[in-house]
């Protein structure tokens, strides 16, 4: 029962070894192709064994079968015009969203907006509440204090991990603040 054994082993690591030869001439010859698609999909036929083991025994061929290369230009057709659409948003609807929740963030994307003080309001806590020109409405998340009037002009900007701060060019202190409306 031993040799029985031990003979199978020997059988089966010699057929795994001759199929690893077999996969590495494969892409060997993959890789002198010179068109990209026609690399890559030979590469995909060497990736799915299961569906060259079926067309090569109804075919008795073992040539690599022929890939849909139309749909992968469409598919990148598609990408490349959606990545085009998201870049052509305008900087004044940039602005209005400034502080809102993010969907696509564009390439060339707004990071500091400024605009003068219409009001300014304390909410029961003592924190401030600030409405710009824009009709922006910017709630105080600290409790740092920083002096605003109405018609000051500010500035808000992004900062790290979403956060965002008001302040004003003339002075050094800056509030975080969450955009409410």
């Amino acid at each position: 029962m031993k040799h029985l054994i031990i003979g199978l082993g020997i059988v089966i690591s010699g057929a795994s070894v001759a199929h690893a030869q077999d996969l590495i001439s494969e892409m060997q010859a993959c890789r002198t192709k010179a068109n990209n698609t026609a690399r890559l999909a030979c590469y995909d036929t060497l990736t799915l064994p299961s569906e060259k083991h079926q067309i090569t025994s109804q075919t008795g061929n073992s040539s690599p079968p022929a890939k849909p290369i139309a749909d992968t230009a469409s598919k990148t057709q598609s990408t490349s015009s959606a990545d085009s659409a998201a870049s052509t948003v305008t900087r004044e609807s940039q602005v209005k969203n400034f502080g809102l929740a993010k969907v696509i963030e564009p390439q060339d994307k707004v990071e500091k907006i400024t605009s003068l003080v219409s009001a300014v309001q304390k909410n029961p806590y003592g924190k401030l509440i600030v409405t710009l020109e824009s009709g922006q409405v910017w709630r105080q998340t600290n409790s740092t204090t920083l002096r605003l009037k109405p018609g000051q002009e500010v500035y808000v900007e992004e900062g790290a991990l979403g956060s965002y701060f008001l302040g004003k060019e003339s002075s050094n202190k800056r509030i975080r603040v969450k955009r409410s409306q």
